[in-house]
């Protein structure tokens, strides 16, 4: 668990003492040896937030925890308390970082694939990915991270050059998920012992994964993820959304409180906006200004029915212009 180094030295973590806080009615004690700050401060990503402390899956393991998106609502109890809802997927766990594994066949082979409800999409690798492209090449809809696949909003070729994928059914088990929405990442950057992105996640969970399901597979059901048991229940609340990525077609960067032009998205291998360029720096989508903007306000701004037409402000080299940008369906 990391806090700021300020609430850490206010709790007198620093003299050894253990963390106490409450979730609701729920009392948690955490050794101090399991909470630090260092290692940079908690921060929240896309928005402006206030965060002095991550509630690591580390700690959330020993408990059961009920995520409702429905409700918006966050529970915690001790495992037993309840009795789960929804359809039953085993789940393998890393114990050092809390992370999650379950077994998601596609095409009637099986994989491996992190649960990852603090990603925004559902991200796999690109060579697994071409693997299904070969058999299935109308799963493919555009390239280039648009709308809520863009999450990282690093300008990487990760998003630039990643494939938009519709996977029409996914099963964990006898779950059956519909119409998954995933960006095959590109080329990324190297990370600790020169690994690329999926490699270095995938040290990070109890098997090597191809990649994680993110919150537009998620958020169609109540999750309680049962950590002593190693189970998660998934209950349906809704139905999948297969129009989430019908966006205007930018890949953007996030800088400094700023949004640039990463990429133009692609579909069938043509540029899905004119007028537009790599650098360009988005000002405002109609009435929306972006410095002062949430990234879920400028994906939901950028969404629409396929062939509307959203009004952008640009800014090259000093100089400000208006382009119609229509959406596409990706």
């Amino acid at each position: 668990m990391t806090l700021t180094a300020s609430l850490f030295k206010e709790l007198q973590l620093d003299q050894n003492k253990p963390l106490l806080f409450r979730m609701g009615d729920l009392s948690v004690e955490v050794p101090a040896a399991e909470v630090v700050s260092e290692g940079g401060e908690p921060y929240s990503i896309g928005s402006d937030l206030k965060v002095e402390g991550v509630l690591a899956a580390g700690i959330l393991d020993r408990f059961q925890v009920v995520i409702d998106y429905r409700k918006q609502t966050l529970g915690f109890t001790k495992s037993g308390a309840i009795i789960p809802a929804g359809i039953s997927v085993p789940f393998r766990i890393d114990k050092k970082t809390g992370l999650i594994a379950v077994d998601a066949s596609v095409d009637g082979k099986v994989y491996p694939i992190t649960i990852d409800n603090g990603s925004a999409y559902t991200w796999v690798r690109q060579s697994t990915a071409k693997k299904w492209l070969a058999k299935h090449p109308e799963w493919e809809r555009g390239m280039g991270a648009v709308g809520a696949s863009n999450m990282m909003m690093s300008g990487e070729g990760t998003e630039t050059s990643g494939l938009l994928l519709r996977i029409p059914q996914v099963s964990l088990g006898s779950l059956i998920l519909q119409e998954v929405g995933v960006l095959a990442a590109g080329q990324s950057r190297t990370f600790s012992e020169n690994l690329d992105l999926f490699d270095w996640y995938s040290n990070k969970n109890a098997v090597p994964v191809i990649g994680w399901m993110g919150g537009n597979a998620l958020k169609g059901f109540r999750l309680t993820i049962d950590y002593p048991n190693q189970k998660m229940y998934w209950l349906k609340q809704s139905d999948p959304d297969s129009h989430d990525l019908d966006q205007v077609g930018l890949v953007l960067r996030s800088d400094h409180g700023q949004f640039v032009v990463a990429a133009i998205a692609e579909k069938n291998g043509i540029p899905t906006v004119e007028g537009v360029s790599p650098g360009d720096r988005l000002i405002r989508i109609g009435a929306l200004e972006t410095q002062t903007a949430s990234w879920g306000a400028i994906y939901d701004a950028l969404h629409g029915k396929p062939g509307e037409t959203r009004t952008l402000v640009l800014e090259r080299d000093g100089h400000r212009r208006n382009v119609a940008a229509k959406v596409t369906a990706f």
